[in-house]
């Protein structure tokens, strides 16, 4: 999902920085012993994840190889609008708006998502 985000958008992380935070992140998730029915929730709070890491933080070690991942430019901009927008998701479902929802997330990950 992280990967549609930053093909949609035009998310400047590479897939292993991506991986890397995903893996970190997901790590220590309250909900994830969850199913894929979570997916509002793990977005919302992947993408507040991402916008709330310290701006001034250049690279990180990713999981299995310690490899240094670089951060190329900041993201954190696109990870704030992406957070924004599925706090309006979240927002259209809980007041029984599947369609402006579904349209919300699909201006995160693109067309093919929620199917």
């Amino acid at each position: 999902m992280a990967r549609a985000w930053k093909n949609t958008c035009n998310v400047p992380m590479s897939g292993i920085l991506i991986d890397t935070l995903a893996y970190k992140f997901l790590k220590d998730w309250e909900y994830k012993d969850k199913s894929l029915v979570y997916f509002d929730w793990l977005s919302r709070d992947f993408f507040k994840y991402l916008k709330d890491i310290d701006s001034d933080k250049l690279y990180w070690l990713a999981p299995g190889s310690n490899r240094y991942v670089w951060k190329d430019r900041s993201f954190q901009y696109k990870a704030k609008q992406a957070y924004n927008t599925s706090l309006e998701a979240i927002n259209s479902e809980d007041k029984g708006n599947s369609y402006s929802a579904k349209q919300k997330w699909r201006e995160i990950y693109g067309t093919k998502f929620p199917s």
